[in-house]
């Protein structure tokens, strides 16, 4: 990042904030924006990374913020649904990171843009996309600005299908994430093919493009890209085991 000045830092917090923050925190001077400005800002960048940090506690959402700003860096707080889901075991969740974070930055006078990232939101049945699709929203509208759907568990075809499916609760504005395969899963380690079936096919999809062309998106990038093949058609949704 570089250092702005204090015109340009109130005009970043008159824009740069979603509607659901500025509605929010009317009178914060927390400059939380969307994931995905922070992922656009990267690749225009160029070779440039921005830590998500997991805040299960508010010792750690102080700390990453206060090294955010002395770094000068854009930061990512984030907490996974096993971790601060409906039924999960952390004090920070997904309806009150938002908060803990805006009160934080207002108390420390952190500067920096700072996204709050649903990470992890994990999907592995058909129940799975019907609750979602009601519980999703709710963490937009408590203050979240990015989300992963992570239907990794989930053969590739269905993966990207599970993304489609609930990129209608994902607001525009928003970042969104998705994952491209389990982690040592049985299948082994996810390959370069499997990543560029879901990266251009997924909804709302930018890919990293040679800094000379426009920003590739999943409606123009398969011209720089190889073909990918389309799926057979698959059972949908996948049933619960």
């Amino acid at each position: 990042m570089t250092n702005f000045s204090a015109k340009e830092f109130e005009e970043a917090l008159r824009i740069g904030r979603p509607p659901t923050i500025a509605r929010l925190f009317p009178n914060s001077r927390a400059l939380i924006v969307s994931g995905k400005f922070i992922d656009r800002a990267m690749l225009a960048k160029g070779r440039a990374i921005a830590m998500a940090a997991n805040g299960r506690s508010s010792i750690i959402i102080r700390g990453v913020l206060r090294a955010a700003q002395r770094a000068n860096a854009a930061l990512i707080v984030e907490i996974a649904k096993s971790e601060g889901g409906a039924s999960a075991y952390c004090a920070v969740n997904y309806w009150n990171i938002a908060r803990q974070v805006d009160a934080v930055c207002n108390e420390l006078g952190i500067t920096v843009p700072v996204a709050v990232h649903a990470d992890h939101y994990g999907i592995k049945c058909d129940t799975d996309i019907a609750a979602a699709e009601i519980e999703i929203p709710t963490l937009f509208e408590t203050g979240v600005t990015s989300i992963a759907i992570d239907a990794s568990h989930l053969p590739d075809d269905q993966n990207l299908l599970a993304s489609i499916a609930l990129n209608r609760c994902v607001p525009d504005w928003a970042g969104l994430e998705t994952e491209v395969g389990e982690i040592k899963g049985k299948e082994g380690l996810s390959t370069v093919s499997e990543a560029l079936f879901l990266i251009l096919h997924s909804p709302n999809t930018t890919y990293p493009a040679p800094s000379t062309a426009p920003p590739a998106t999943a409606r123009n990038a398969s011209s720089r890209l190889p073909t990918i093949p389309e799926p057979p058609r698959p059972t949908w949704p996948p049933p619960c085991k």
